[in-house]
């Protein structure tokens, strides 16, 4: 695609905690890099995520998990921008960082997971996100009806929102961190690059005499 002689390049902005990385995140990214022919589909963990609470792992082990969970994926690559920005990580200043640094010959893509365009009117300056980029929504295949209402709200700006039906996986990272603490399987729910990460780290307290005391507990 180009504009006159300037070559478009579509790239895709996956933002989140990556608390663990799992393979929701990446059915997703790949749903949508597929979906929207985008050429590339840029990962970025956040450093403190406002309205959310990090436990369990530091910001580089959760960066050095996404590297890993992407590193099989030529499409996908990692940007540490907001580790290195510190603070809050708000998206509106993500995009904004993103559309200076690229320019006018890249679309921007915001992919996001699953019921976030039902919060989206939570987060800061939701009209100057929809302005900087396609907003891309990955929706579940029952839940698109309360969506119509919240993207006609935004009026004209509703237009940037894009609704992505993926298969339904329910995996959190939460019930993820809750597994590992018990020393229960995670198998096919994380790649195996960031289990064995897990493991050999210790991240959320996985040690297997640990595990092993907890598990008895229940």
């Amino acid at each position: 695609e180009s504009i006159g002689t300037m070559e478009i390049t579509r790239l895709g902005i996956m933002g989140g905690t990556f608390n663990p990385i799992h393979l929701g995140h990446l059915m997703v990214a790949e749903e949508a890099r597929q979906t929207f022919h985008l050429d590339k589909v840029l990962f970025v963990p956040s450093y403190i995520t406002p309205n959310k609470n990090v436990n369990g792992a530091t910001a580089e082990q959760r960066l050095a998990m996404t590297r890993l969970a992407t590193a099989d994926n030529p499409h996908f690559t990692v940007s540490d921008m907001e580790m290195r920005r510190k603070g809050n990580s708000y998206t509106v200043d993500t995009l904004r960082f993103l559309k200076k640094l690229y320019g006018p010959s890249y679309i921007l893509y915001f992919i996001s997971g699953t019921d976030t365009i039902h919060d989206l009117y939570n987060w800061k300056e939701p009209e100057e996100i929809l302005k900087l980029c396609q907003f891309v929504g990955a929706t579940r295949p029952d839940g698109s009806e309360q969506i119509d209402s919240i993207i006609a709200s935004f009026g004209e700006l509703g237009k940037h929102i894009l609704k992505l039906p993926v298969p339904t996986m329910e995996i959190s990272s939460t019930e993820l961190r809750r597994r590992i603490r018990l020393g229960l399987s995670v198998r096919y729910m994380i790649p195996p690059a960031v289990a064995e990460y897990i493991r050999k780290n210790g991240v959320y307290q996985c040690t297997t005499k640990n595990s092993k005391i907890e598990s008895k507990r229940i």
